[in-house]
């Protein structure tokens, strides 16, 4: 980063970038959301949270009349940094997910990996697809 500071009189794009002042406005944490995935197969759902920084004892997993509530339970994160940009790093968030009738409740399992929350979301058997089966064609 230079000290001296230049005048330009003719502004460029590219001026606000590069400029030594890093006075940025950030959003408040608590509305930004981590990105996530759902995928599915014939037997589960699966839904993955990338939200790294975290253990597995900082989330609460509830279901609760068909909606699947994830949210985090550690609001006061001790940090001796100021920061200038926080992409990641959620000090608190709260995700809801409305859950389809196919998915069994009580086997809902979940586990925490490097960075992911993956939360396994099993089919009921009558929901899974079953093999495909060839009928012959009799005379």
């Amino acid at each position: 980063m230079n000290l001296i500071k230049r005048q330009s009189y003719f502004p460029s794009i590219f001026d606000e970038f590069f400029s030594d002042n890093w006075d940025i406005k950030m959003m408040n944490d608590k509305y930004i959301s981590p990105s996530y995935n759902i995928k599915e197969n014939e037997k589960e759902f699966v839904i993955e949270i990338a939200i790294p920084g975290k253990n597995n004892t900082d989330f609460n997993i509830e279901i609760e009349n068909r909606s699947l509530l994830i949210s985090t339970n550690n609001e006061n994160e001790n940090s001796n940094y100021t920061y200038s940009r926080r992409d990641f790093g959620f000090s608190k968030f709260e995700k809801t997910f409305d859950l389809p009738i196919s998915v069994e409740n009580n086997k809902v399992n979940s586990y925490y990996r490097n960075g992911v929350l993956t939360i396994n979301l099993p089919k009921r058997k009558e929901f899974q697809n079953s093999a495909k089966q060839v009928i012959e064609v009799k005379n």
